[in-house]
């Protein structure tokens, strides 16, 4: 990664600290929002090459949907995020699901690395899928979750996004398991 295309993660990741430490959930969800509004244009100029996570949170036949405070905000969707530079996947899948829903992976297998054109971005998508233990409690994150639920994997709701229905059936597939 060029010192160009890494400096936008670090910059996000430094406001976004500094609005955690000063500011309510409320309000860090709007600055989510205006920063993800913010963002798209430099995408757009910058077409920055990304690499992202997105995971398949399962515990039997349910998986968990979250829908985003400042992307896709009516979609369903799985929950993800960033991959930081030179982090180790299995880290950022940690983190993500800390951050995003408070609940740590009993265990975990990738499924998927998809190029993804998404908000103008060049990105690499790592797509894994997590189990959670039976009986877990999602906390989800006031400022990135709006909204989260759990559904069963072959009864999703209507609007939830092709990119989620297609990794949630391929997290399923007998080959992975």
């Amino acid at each position: 990664m060029t010192e160009r295309a890494s400096l936008t993660p670090r910059v996000v990741e430094a406001v976004e600290a500094q609005l955690r430490r000063r500011v309510s959930p409320r309000t860090l969800r709007l600055a989510y929002r205006a920063g993800y509004l913010a963002l798209r244009p430099w995408w757009f100029v910058m077409r920055p090459r990304t690499i992202g996570m997105k995971i398949v949170v399962r515990c039997g036949d349910d998986v968990v949907l979250v829908r985003h405070t400042y992307a896709r905000r009516h979609h369903w969707d799985i929950p993800g995020g960033f991959v930081r530079p030179g982090e180790d996947l299995d880290v950022t899948l940690r983190r993500e699901l800390g951050e995003e829903l408070g609940v740590v992976p009993t265990g975990s297998f990738q499924i998927a690395e998809v190029p993804s054109r998404n908000d103008y971005k060049r990105e690499t998508i790592h797509v894994f899928a997590a189990e959670i233990a039976p009986g877990t409690t999602l906390v989800p994150s006031a400022a990135e979750i709006a909204t989260v639920r759990w559904a069963r994997h072959d009864e999703l709701p209507s609007d939830t996004t092709v990119f989620a229905r297609r990794m949630i059936a391929r997290s399923y597939w007998e080959l992975f398991r």
